[in-house]
């Protein structure tokens, strides 16, 4: 029981700005610009491409959801603070579950946990996808909880360009104009 769809925004090439930008909006004195660049990235595609997300997820979207961090930030998670007011979708308060070390990137079917949500159909935000463990662990608890379905959006897919798996995609992603209009969906 993971997410029914994941959806990058673009790629997060490491030592460049979308990656530093999604690094740097949620510092305690979080940059302006970061976080001014990563709003219009988030609603302007979440405006286009939210019929998009509506199929994966079995119809309309019910309600949204951040994944948590796992370092002990308190209050409200900057990425909701930034996207709510421009979302119609009411927000579900998730929460750390069992503790997992900060720096574990599995798959944890414990790491987080979720209200009851029978039958809701979830749009799970997340500001960075390294190796989706966490946005697929808070996917799974929804899904115990009564998701019907979750689709995720990420802001940024974290690549690693000097990683010799990865030389090919960022030479792909470099060659390639950023074009908003299309959706990871769309094949």
């Amino acid at each position: 029981m993971i997410a029914d769809a994941v959806v990058p925004i673009a790629y997060a090439l490491k030592g460049k700005q979308h990656a530093h930008h999604l690094a740097t909006y949620k510092f305690e004195h979080p940059s302006q610009a970061a976080r001014g660049a990563l709003r219009a990235l988030g609603m302007l595609f979440l405006g286009t491409h939210r019929r998009c997300l509506e199929g994966p997820a079995g119809g309309r979207l019910t309600h949204a959801a951040v994944v948590p961090s796992t370092r002990g930030r308190t209050g409200i998670h900057p990425l909701q603070a930034l996207l709510a007011p421009g979302l119609s979708l009411p927000f579900l308060a998730v929460a750390i579950g069992a503790h997992h070390p900060p720096d574990d990137r599995t798959f944890q079917p414990d790491r987080f946990v979720a209200p009851p949500v029978d039958g809701a159909r979830v749009l799970l935000l997340d500001d960075t996808w390294t190796t989706g463990s966490r946005a697929q662990s808070l996917a799974h608890a929804l899904k115990v909880s009564g998701a019907q379905a979750v689709v995720t959006v990420v802001l940024g897919r974290h690549v690693n360009g000097a990683h010799a798996g990865s030389k090919a995609l960022v030479e792909r992603a470099r060659a390639a104009e950023f074009d908003l209009s299309v959706c990871a969906l769309d094949g």
